[in-house]
């Protein structure tokens, strides 16, 4: 966020003899970033970078209150002044006392509300101290009335608005949520349609403000305006964050009501604005100070060790000269024992949390540039590897496999995500879609790898593609649980293929991983044609062949074979402990075994059965063939095993081999009822 701030006005608060340049570059180093400086005949403009942690530096009297702190611990003659008014008695000064019936539905919605009536109000141009003011901070003047809205939320950090008085239907102002649908014309002549929960106010018929962004245009100030209602107050940020959001439309107080303001000046906002409608508009006081201020924020005391804060700044600062930058900052400091206790200002208290914070600030006041410049000694830390790094180890192995990795919209359209057939409170919907084709966020990435196969099925005839990206699930009024997940999809399918690169998957990243039949059927895979890949007991994705549903939207004729994984889980389980195997002296034995077995026989039962029974000569059991015809039998399949058989110390005897094969094949027999296959 960026200001522009006139120097005569700074110097109105800020008393110091210091040039312009020198007064930038004090900030600069200390404080807010000036970032460029702009001569105006015989003016200086400041460019004001604000950070967003730091909107008590977004306003004239704010940046006059920094550079004071720091003009003052260099030794430089400087004090500050404060605004004139901002003490001004706000009581009745007139017999023609009205009222304004004021109702909050939800006090968290606007933890301080503050008005008053003003009358006998002559609307005509600002003085043109305040027109230029306004114009050199990018604001056009409107008028007298209208412009001390705009001057106040500059000079102090407080947005304002007012109201013409004689337009509030029933003298009555309602602050509540907005109903979803419900419209308001505002200032800018637009008419508005309001999502749900925006703060609005309403008078007796209709709506009339957009609170904290911008007021309805059938109650503003006019060249006929007599009365009007100046009001000063703060909202919840994070509902003017959304409705901004949710609206396309940021506002000079929108941007600072969703930072949050300071609570405790607002009463003095809006005496300086009274003391200015007074003194520029003739106007009297017509009614009681409003003042809703229920939950008052507590003001936490930090306490700093010195021992602490020496380590960090590396060098010995004197707890009085700390005590005393933490003062000309507006903090209560004292000195307790061996550590500072302090209570950070009202207009800091939603940045200091912690005794750190107060680091910061003693540092940057003392100025980093004072600090030793040493090069830390010890050991450089090692640090565990971090998710990214192994995310990028993982795609440069897949592009090594002969993947291509491809990156796709996180979006797709409602078809689309009909074919993953989520439940209906999975679903995470776009408030305000582009187009029907970008309107939900994605469950699964196979729906949009099949896609993109889809798309380049005519181009190149063998496609390879991967993509690791989040998914999203909706959970109630959380955040969508946004888990990282890896897809791969070969056209045209080939399941052992696509196997092959899980294998490799769970060597890359050091985990465990099973194929394991599952009970329900994937609507993204063919039933019986797929299976669950398991980490353990928990299970982390599935593989197998795309079901036709899927491929057919996608005028897709061949088989399509896919897998999907859960990073995020993976990456959460206990890795495996590499350990060192020395290469066999001594050459293996190889040798094929086939067997018929059911259609329902999964490979992997097959396999494990064969491995378990070989031990320990059989070192590796995998499949090379499969095969089904009707001479086989009905329902069965014909599955040829490659047996390796090895062993430490020697060459395996031809007695062992098949004393071992033998056994096998009872075991395949009598637990899986397979048939050997005679050569």
């Amino acid at each position: 966020m960026n200001i522009k701030i006139p120097v005569s006005w700074i110097r109105d608060y800020l008393k110091t003899d210091v040039a312009a340049k020198t007064l930038a570059n004090v900030l600069s180093a200390s404080g807010p970033s000036i970032e460029k400086i702009e001569k105006v005949k015989e003016d200086y403009v400041f460019d004001v970078e604000v950070t967003s942690n730091r909107t008590d530096s977004a306003s004239v009297f704010g940046l006059a209150r920094e550079a004071n702190a720091i003009l003052s611990n260099l030794g430089e003659k400087s004090h500050l002044v404060n605004p004139k008014g901002i003490d001004v008695v706000l009581e009745p000064d007139t017999s023609n006392i009205l009222s304004l019936d004021v109702v909050i539905k939800d006090i968290n919605l606007c933890p301080r509300f503050t008005a008053i009536i003003i009358d006998n109000v002559k609307i005509k141009p600002s003085p043109a101290v305040i027109q230029n003011r306004l114009m050199l901070s990018g604001i056009r003047p409107i008028n007298n009335i209208v412009d001390i809205t705009n001057y106040i939320m500059l000079e102090m950090g407080q947005p304002m608005h007012a109201f013409d008085y004689d337009r509030i239907r029933g003298a009555k102002m309602v602050l509540r949520e907005s109903i979803e649908g419900e419209k308001i014309v505002t200032l800018d002549k637009t008419t508005r349609k309001l999502p749900k929960g925006s703060i609005v106010i309403e008078d007796s018929e209709r709506l009339i403000d957009l609170c904290g962004i911008m007021g309805g245009a059938n109650s503003q100030i006019s060249k006929r305006t007599k009365k009007a209602v100046l009001f000063v107050q703060a909202y919840d940020p994070k509902t003017i964050k959304k409705t901004t959001q949710n609206l396309s439309f940021r506002t000079e107080a929108a941007a600072r009501f969703e930072k949050g303001v300071d609570l405790e000046t607002i009463p003095n906002a809006l005496s300086r604005a009274v003391y200015l409608a007074k003194t520029n508009a003739g106007a009297k006081i017509a009614s009681e100070l409003i003042d809703i201020y229920k939950n008052k924020p507590k003001t936490p005391a930090i306490t700093l060790n010195i021992r602490k804060l020496n380590n960090y700044l590396g060098e010995e600062i004197h707890p009085n000269l700390a005590i005393k930058i933490l003062s000309l900052l507006g903090f209560e400091a004292k000195l307790q024992e061996k550590s500072i206790i302090a209570k950070p200002p009202s207009w800091r208290l939603d940045d200091v949390d912690d005794d750190v914070d107060l680091i910061e600030e003693i540092a940057r006041i003392y100025g980093y540039q004072n600090l030793k410049s040493e090069i830390p000694k010890g050991e450089i830390p090692i640090s565990p590897k971090n998710v990214t790094e192994e995310i990028i180890e993982l795609k440069r192995a897949l592009k090594f496999l002969g993947l291509t990795e491809i990156i796709s919209y996180s979006i797709i359209s409602k078809k689309m995500l009909g074919l993953a057939q989520p439940k209906k409170e999975e679903i995470v919907e776009l408030q305000n879609p582009l187009t029907e084709n970008w309107q939900y966020m994605r469950p699964s990435i196979l729906i949009s790898l099949t896609e993109v196969i889809g798309q380049n099925r005519y181009i190149q005839q063998d496609l390879k593609i991967f993509e690791i990206a989040k998914t999203y699930i909706a959970q109630g009024d959380d955040l969508p649980k946004q888990d990282l997940q890896l897809a791969i999809a070969v056209f045209p399918g080939d399941f052992f293929e696509v196997k092959g690169y899980l294998e490799n998957i769970a060597k890359i990243i050091g985990r465990e991983i099973q194929l394991k039949p599952i009970a329900k059927k994937h609507p993204l895979f063919r039933q019986n044609q797929s299976a669950g890949v398991f980490s353990g007991k928990e299970q982390v994705g599935e593989v197998g062949i795309l079901d036709s549903k899927t491929t057919n939207y996608f005028d897709i004729k061949n088989a399509v074979c896919a897998l999907e994984i859960n990073l995020s889980t993976l990456y959460g389980l206990p890795a495996v402990t590499k350990t060192y195997k020395s290469i066999p002296k001594y050459p293996s034995v190889i040798e094929d075994i086939s067997a018929i077995f059911t259609s329902k026989t999964a490979l992997d039962e097959i396999i494990q059965a064969a491995r378990k029974a070989g031990l320990p000569l059989v070192t590796n059991v995998e499949v090379i063939d499969v095969f089904q015809d009707e001479k086989l039998g009905i329902d069965k399949k014909s599955v040829t095993l490659r047996l390796t058989y090895q062993k430490s110390d020697a060459t395996p005897a031809q007695e062992e081999v098949t004393e071992a094969r033998n056994k096998i094949s009872s075991v395949l027999e009598k637990s899986l009822l397979a048939r050997i296959r005679k050569k």
